[in-house]
Formats: structure tokens, C-alpha cells, sequence
């Protein structure tokens, strides 16, 4: 995906003595819906599709002069699996997904506060400072990929492309004057994805192809402050 590419290339670029930049790790719980009206009508049980599953992240971080409004622009890489044996036949489908998320937080307790400077190294309840709203528009390309074993291996590979909005909350912690961690809690919509092949693989049964994904996740971020002095 070209525009995963580019902002790679950007992040890479970036010197990060001096930039202020963070990781994150979060555990999702997925929903789709209509894909999981198909892959049950098929394998006659509750099994659901990618069900749960893990996202990683970098971001490099940036704010207003004047008010708290910070942006974490960050790209990101997720995958889960689902895994169903019935009736001799194995079958496993893989979604792996490559996410750019333009963060957003809004520390609306504190808004027009003039901490340009972590934290914890203001006077002041950490509830105030520290909390915020979290907006996250972005886009993903998904890639499914599923193995099928009878008697022989069919594998099967579609990629797609869809929009993706989130909202959530979360509280920035100091740990030291250039370390934060950042526990949050988000909701996300993935948009329209159109699995094409999916009822093709399931004996040609009449589906809705395409479902959201939603997405509640769970995460931590660390933002790293290499430039901010005391």
C-alpha cells in the first residue's frame, strides 16, 4: 500500500534526538457481523471470525502552541486468525491489517492550560492534566488470507482498502520528565469492506460479502520526550 510506504519512509526520517515519538500495543475484540453470518452458515457452529486479536504502533507527536490539543500521527500493523475443524475439513483465515491513524487528543479538562511540558511536571491533579478524548480517523488495508485442507490446499488471498473512525478516552501518566505512559480505551469503525471471494469459498452460497469492522480496543502508549530539557 503506497501511502503505508510513504509514511513509513517519514517516520524513518525523523531524528529522534530530538523528536518526541511513541509506541503502542493494544488488544482488540473484532465484530463482522455479515461475514460471520456466512462462515457460520457454512460450518454449522458459533465459531466467529477474527474474533480478538493484537495491533502494534509508532507515532510521532505534535501539538498547538496555545491550547491542548496534541496529534499523534501513527501507522500501524494488527492480525488475528480464526481457526475451524468440521466435519474433516480444517480451515483457517488470517486478517492482517496495515492502519495509518491520524490520533487526536483533546485534554478538554485542561484546555487552554499552558503545559508545554510533560505532565507530571506541573502542579496540579493528574486527573485534569492527564485526561483526554481521543479521536482516531484513519484508513486500513486489509489482506485475508485462508487455507482450506481437504484433500488438497486451497489457499485464497483478498485485500482491502477501507476507511476507519474511532473515539475513546485516555490518561497520560508521567514516569519521568521524558517518559509518558498512556493507558486508553477506543472504539472503531472499519467501513464497507467487500470480501469478494467469501461465499465463492464456501460453495457459492448466497451472502452479504461486505461488513464493517468493529473494533473495542484496549491499549497502552509510551510517548518518548528526548528533547524536553526540564
Amino acid at each position: 500500500m503506497n501511502i503505508i510506504k510513504i509514511l513509513l519512509c517519514f517516520f524513518l526520517f525523523i531524528n529522534m534526538s530530538s523528536a518526541q515519538f511513541g509506541v503502542s500495543a493494544r488488544y482488540t475484540q473484532n465484530s463482522v457481523k455479515n461475514w460471520n453470518n456466512v462462515y457460520q452458515s457454512f460450518s454449522n457452529d458459533e465459531t466467529k471470525l477474527f474474533e480478538s486479536g493484537l495491533e502494534y504502533g509508532v507515532n510521532y507527536w505534535f501539538r498547538l502552541k496555545n491550547y491542548r490539543v496534541e496529534f499523534l500521527p501513527e501507522i500501524s500493523y494488527a492480525s488475528s486468525k480464526a481457526d475451524n475443524l468440521n466435519a474433516g475439513i480444517v480451515s483457517s483465515h488470517r486478517l492482517t491489517s496495515y492502519n495509518f491513524n491520524f490520533n487526536v487528543q483533546i485534554y478538554a479538562l485542561d484546555f487552554e492550560g499552558d503545559c508545554n511540558c510533560p505532565t507530571w511536571s506541573k502542579d496540579g491533579d493528574l486527573i485534569k492534566k492527564g485526561f483526554y478524548w481521543l479521536l482516531s480517523p484513519g484508513i486500513s488495508k486489509h489482506s485475508i488470507s485462508t487455507n482450506v485442507t481437504t484433500e488438497d490446499l486451497l489457499i485464497e488471498d483478498t485485500s482491502i482498502t477501507s476507511m476507519r473512525l474511532g473515539a475513546g478516552l485516555g490518561l497520560d501518566i508521567g514516569i519521568a520528565d521524558f517518559l509518558t505512559i498512556s493507558p486508553f480505551a477506543l472504539y472503531s469503525i472499519n467501513f464497507g469492506n467487500n470480501w469478494e471471494n467469501q461465499a465463492n469459498e464456501y460453495g457459492g452460497i448466497p451472502a452479504e460479502n461486505t461488513s464493517s469492522l468493529n473494533q473495542l480496543h484496549f491499549g497502552m502508549r509510551l510517548i518518548f520526550r528526548p528533547d524536553y530539557k526540564g
